[in-house]
């Protein structure tokens, strides 16, 4: 058989009614968690976290909860992610640009949501594997680049203009060499360090000649490194 015939195969159209009633019912818990967009719940509910999770901890993949990742990283809560993106304000034709891939599944999310994701990694190891898994869910939007995210780009690196960028660790400022890199109304989403205990995660929107931002909320962010990896 070219394609598998779930109906040939002994408990396979029941095993997959079961995973779908079980993503089903995870995204109403998301839901109850505070992820309130339903384009962000659907692209939730279309992306299989277990890709983007070691073998161990991919029996855990409904649990709405932080995982270890490589190079001594963690992986984002998936309401957490949910609320981000809700928050980004997304369109079918928007440009991402990411920084700070980790394992990849917050850029699987994007690519649902948006026309193209561009998403950068300072360690090489995290790149190549998210490279992998976004290859392996069959996802082509994404473009995964071992680089700098926190670096001006040069001329050679051109990587043009977009509507949102995110990064995904706390930072003392907004680096102002991004907003070059947004298009005329287009949107930074910061996570700010701060005088309280969580970062704030900040939104500057390009407006003209003038910057304007406004605080979004709280989130637990860790700190965003510059530089590549030396090693990993």
């Amino acid at each position: 058989m070219d394609q598998t015939d779930l109906s040939e195969v002994p408990g396979a159209a029941e095993a997959h009614e079961a995973e779908r009633e079980r993503r089903a019912a995870w995204v109403m818990d998301l839901r109850s968690n505070g992820v309130s967009d339903y384009a962000v719940l659907g692209a939730l509910e279309a992306v299989d976290r277990r890709m983007f999770l070691y073998a161990k901890h991919q029996a855990l993949a409904y649990a709405d909860r932080a995982f270890p990742i490589d190079c001594g990283q963690m992986s984002t809560p998936p309401s957490m992610t949910g609320k981000i993106c809700g928050l980004m304000e997304l369109k079918g034709d928007h440009r991402v640009l990411e920084i700070g891939t980790g394992s990849g599944y917050q850029s699987a999310i994007l690519s649902k949501l948006v026309g193209e994701v561009v998403t950068l990694e300072r360690y090489r190891t995290l790149a190549q594997l998210a490279e992998d898994r976004i290859r392996s869910s069959r996802i082509t939007n994404v473009t995964v680049l071992h680089a700098d995210g926190l670096s001006a780009v040069s001329d050679e690196e051109e990587r043009g203009q977009f509507d949102r960028i995110l990064l995904n660790g706390c930072v003392d400022r907004l680096p102002g060499f991004l907003l070059d890199e947004l298009l005329p109304g287009g949107k930074i989403y910061v996570p700010i360090r701060g005088e309280g205990r969580l970062p704030i995660l900040t939104v500057f929107e390009k407006a003209g000649r003038s910057t304007e931002q406004k605080p979004l909320g709280a989130f637990r962010f860790l700190p965003l490194t510059p530089g590549i990896a030396a090693k990993l």
